[in-house]
């Protein structure tokens, strides 16, 4: 698809993280000593001229952006840069594969909230605060406040399992944002003459009701999102387990079998009726393209795949809106795709240089050309690029806006081990959905599974 990103992305290269974990007590070489960081007396984007950079990125908007651009980098830092990319899954197990090693191949890195958990309790990533802080290496023009504080806040950790958000290193820079909207077919709700859902209940009762239309010869669903068993289906779902107050882990121990979390699941389950049988395996790339084939009228996911609908035979067709309310308002989970530093990079100072330029005001403004769509920096969000960028979409530039700001974060337990976690939750979902389990039964074992984790 457009966005480079694959079908199977987020799933077993990074559920795979716990084995790659093990293999550092299998007998690695020991890697060259890491030079220490240089010293200078004031910032400058030559500081470091003359030094190369290795980057290892996914295919992604972001990364062709990156491409796009390389050469003004270049030419500002005198620094020389090697980008290699791969497909989302295959980048992934190569990034696992190249920390856990330690040899420090790469310099810098496209890298998320779970895999920052990951990699930060593996000793893997470089904590970029004393960075961000250190006026001789960072830009005066750079403006970290300038960035959403709910991604700042989504990208921070102290180690220390279950212990949450927003404390310790920073691990990473935000370089692109999704938070999860409520997408629909403006045409089909304006010709049955029902408003756009603004809670849950009615959610519920406009996929019931428009379930069975027919437009164009094709006979829509009322419904679709994803539906796989494993921790990206959390996402989407997220929109009603927020909604409902719920928590994953309350100290220590599962909470995903609370009334709250229970209630949210039921109805998840009876939306998902709405939706073909086979969104029970769906990822977000099938669900997308079935929203994209005029097979559903409703879909809830990532607000940036704006772009996709817009250039597709639904264009125009799509309407953006928050998620639906529930008994403690709204919420949204995100994912972040932020630049981390390898913990055993020989050019630590040039690859600062490289996240800095790469998130700066200057790059994110040029990079919505490239549809790295959301902005993560507040200035680039409200300024002319995007207005201009999104003007024909309708309310999608204000929605994502005021999801990010009001409305998302990083919903779950921050853990090393969250994608392990993550799927033992998903799995009982995809019973619920199916039918296999009610929704207690099915988060009584999930909570079960994910003890047993924790315990271990």
């Amino acid at each position: 698809m457009p966005t480079g990103r694959t079908a199977v992305s987020r799933r077993q290269a990074v559920a795979a993280g716990v084995a790659a974990m093990t293999a550092l007590a299998t007998g690695c070489s020991t890697p060259a000593a890491i030079p220490p960081p240089k010293t200078v007396d004031d910032f400058d984007w030559q500081n470091f001229s003359g030094e190369s950079l290795s980057l290892l990125m996914s295919e992604h908007p972001v990364s062709i952006a990156v491409r796009e651009h390389l050469p003004e980098f270049e030419e500002l830092t005198g620094i020389s840069v090697s980008l290699e990319t791969l497909s989302e899954t295959d980048y992934m197990v190569k990034l696992l594969t190249e920390l856990q090693s330690g040899a420090g191949s790469y310099d810098a890195f496209m890298s998320s909230q779970p895999m920052n958990f990951q990699y930060a309790g593996a000793g893997w990533i470089e904590d970029l605060l004393p960075w961000v802080e250190d006026d001789t290496k960072t830009s005066p023009k750079w403006d970290f406040e300038d960035f959403y504080p709910a991604l700042i806040e989504s990208l921070r950790w102290d180690q220390t399992e279950y212990e949450g958000a927003g404390q310790g290193g920073l691990w990473a820079i935000p370089a692109n944002e999704e938070g999860y909207a409520l997408f629909y077919r403006k045409d089909v709700l304006e010709e049955a003459g029902i408003a756009v859902p603004g809670t849950i209940e009615e959610l519920i009762a406009a996929a019931s009701q428009v379930h069975g239309t027919v437009v164009d010869g094709t006979e829509m669903n009322g419904f679709v999102s994803r539906g796989d068993k494993t921790y990206p289906t959390l996402n989407p779902c997220s929109t009603f387990f927020l909604a409902h107050g719920a928590t994953d882990i309350v100290d220590g121990q599962a909470a995903v079998n609370s009334p709250e979390s229970v209630a949210a699941l039921e109805q998840w389950v009876e939306l998902m009726q709405y939706a073909p049988l086979s969104a029970s395996t769906y990822t977000w790339y099938e669900a997308q393209q079935d929203f994209i084939s005029g097979n559903a009228v409703f879909y809830l996911d990532a607000d940036h795949m704006a772009p996709d609908f817009e250039k597709s035979p639904i264009d125009g067709k799509v309407g953006y809106a928050l998620p639906p309310e529930g008994p403690r308002g709204r919420g949204s989970s995100m994912w972040v795709w932020s630049l981390g530093m390898n913990g055993a990079s020989r050019h630590k100072d040039a690859a600062w240089q490289f996240i800095q330029w790469a998130t700066s005001k200057e790059f994110l403004t040029a990079a919505i050309d490239s549809g790295n769509m959301n902005p993560t920096r507040i200035s680039v969000a409200e300024g002319e690029a995007m207005t201009a960028a999104t003007a024909d979409w309708g309310d999608y530039n204000e929605v994502w806006q005021e999801i990010l700001a009001e409305y998302a974060r990083w919903a779950y337990t921050p853990a090393s081990r969250f994608p392990e976690i993550g799927d033992a939750w998903a799995v009982r979902i995809q019973s619920a959905v199916l039918g296999q389990q009610s929704p207690q039964e099915a988060m009584d074992e999930a909570a079960e599974k994910i003890n047993a984790i924790i315990a271990d």
